[in-house]
């Protein structure tokens, strides 16, 4: 259960870093190059992708809808401890929207996919999103240069 909560805000967290491109064309290049890497791993028939990739175009508007817009900063701290109750039952109530459209669509994927992709998508979908994490945080330390800065800051 920790794991599925832990993957579940690896989710949300790249869903709206992604989600901020009000033009697409971040998110829409991110969506397809996510897809791509799902078709790989799972090793996809060309039938199955044909089945697939509109399905997940469909889950993954739907992740959108429901992560939505981008959420609190990090860093800012709620002023009071009212606003930070708030803040806290809507990242809830956004992640059990998000878990409900995560099940929804299962048994969509298993219309296409075998027992053993269909066992290993969600994991590789979390793993894209956590490569996608460290690629961006390696990004953000090392002011602009996405190799660079990946080691301890010196003081």
């Amino acid at each position: 259960m920790k794991r599925l909560l832990i993957t579940l805000l690896i989710t949300l967290s790249a869903f709206t870093a992604f989600g901020q491109d009000k033009a697409g064309g971040i998110s829409e290049r991110y969506l397809e190059a996510k897809i791509r890497e799902i078709v790989l791993r799972l090793h996809l028939t060309d039938q199955q992708k044909d089945s697939f990739v509109p399905i997940y175009h469909r889950y993954s508007e739907e992740m959108r809808a429901v992560v939505g817009e981008p959420r609190e900063r990090r860093g800012e701290k709620p002023a009071t401890t009212e606003d930070a109750a708030a803040a806290t039952k809507a990242r809830i109530e956004r992640q059990q929207a998000a878990q409900a459209v995560r099940l929804k669509y299962v048994d969509e994927f298993a219309t296409v996919l075998e027992p053993d992709q269909m066992t290993r998508l969600y994991e590789t979908e979390n793993q894209i999103q956590q490569k996608l994490l460290r690629r961006k945080n390696g990004h953000q330390r090392s002011l602009g240069h996405p190799l660079k800065g990946r080691g301890k800051r010196k003081g």
